[in-house]
C-alpha cells in the first residue's frame, strides 16, 4: 500500500487525495478525517470496495463472530461460555451461543427391586421395583400408592410419561432361589474401582432363572403407563428376589410421536 504523503491532500478543497506515485486520485467525503497515525476515519461503508485482509478489519472482542441481521448488516454475535454451542435463530436473526439442550431421550428412568414381591398362583402381578436410579422427567411412581406426576394420575409402581412418543422398555424379575450364576461384573477385585455386577443370570432350569423381557411401546402421553408383571403356575405363591441385577425396570423415549 501506497504511503499518503501530506502535500497530497488537496488544500483548497479537501475532497481530492493522491496515492502515492500512481497518479490515481479518490474522492474524500465529507467528514472523513486523515488521522497522523496514518489511519482513516469517517468513510461510509458505500465508499469500500475491493479485498479487505483481516489484518486491515477493526479490531473486536475475543470469541466474537461475525454474521448478519435481518436487514443485512454485519453484527458480532457474542462470545458464549465454556460448552456452549453455536445455536440458529431461523430466518432473520443472527445465531446465538447457547447451552446444550437437555437428553433427547426424557422421559427415561432406571428403577431396581429393595425387597420382594409376592406373586399369586395363576394370576398377572405387578411387581414392586422400588428403588430409583434416575428418573429423567419425573415419570416413573416407585411408591405402593397412586400419586399426582406431571398432572398425571399414576397407580404405584408404574411409568407414565408426559410426552407422546415411541419408547423402549427393559424388566427383570428372579423367583426367589439361588444355585449357580454367570455374570458380568465391573471392576472384578476391584481394579479400576468398586466391583459391582452389571448382569448376572441364574441357573437351576428355565424356572428357576432371572427372566429379562424387553420390547417397544407408543405412549399417548396423557395417561398410559407400563408396569413389570409376572404370571407363574406353581399351585402356590412365590416371592421375587429383590436385588439390582435380578428385578429391575426402565425404559427411555426414543422418538416423539
Amino acid at each position: 500500500m501506497s504511503k499518503i504523503e501530506v502535500d497530497q491532500v488537496d488544500p483548497q478543497s479537501g475532497t481530492t487525495l493522491t496515492l502515492g506515485t500512481s497518479g490515481d486520485t479518490v474522492s474524500i467525503p465529507s467528514g472523513v478525517t486523515l488521522a497522523n497515525a496514518g489511519t482513516v476515519t469517517g468513510i461510509p461503508t458505500s465508499a469500500l470496495t475491493g479485498t479487505i485482509a483481516l489484518n486491515q478489519m477493526a479490531t473486536g472482542t475475543d470469541g466474537n463472530i461475525i454474521s448478519y441481521d435481518a436487514s443485512g448488516n454485519p453484527v458480532a454475535v457474542a462470545t458464549g461460555s465454556a460448552g456452549q454451542v453455536l445455536t440458529s435463530a431461523g430466518a432473520g436473526a443472527p445465531p446465538t451461543f447457547a447451552a446444550l439442550s437437555a437428553e433427547s431421550n426424557t422421559p427415561s428412568f432406571y428403577a431396581y427391586a429393595t425387597s420382594h414381591t409376592t406373586v399369586g398362583n395363576a394370576a398377572l402381578n405387578r411387581i414392586a421395583v422400588q428403588s430409583e436410579v434416575f428418573d429423567n422427567g419425573g415419570c416413573y411412581n416407585h411408591t405402593s400408592g397412586t400419586v399426582t406426576l406431571n398432572g398425571i394420575s399414576v397407580p404405584d409402581f408404574r411409568f407414565a410419561p408426559n410426552v407422546a412418543g415411541l419408547y423402549y422398555f427393559v424388566g427383570a424379575v428372579k423367583l426367589n432361589t439361588t444355585n449357580f450364576n454367570v455374570g458380568l461384573v465391573n471392576n472384578l477385585g476391584g481394579t479400576g474401582g468398586t466391583e459391582t455386577y452389571s448382569s448376572l443370570v441364574y441357573g437351576n432350569g428355565i424356572a428357576n432363572n432371572t427372566v429379562v423381557v424387553s420390547g417397544f411401546s407408543l405412549m399417548n402421553g396423557t395417561g398410559n403407563n407400563m408396569v413389570l408383571t409376572a404370571y407363574q403356575e406353581s399351585g402356590g405363591s412365590v416371592v421375587t428376589n429383590n436385588a439390582i441385577y435380578t428385578t429391575y425396570f426402565g425404559g427411555f423415549l426414543v422418538k416423539k410421536s
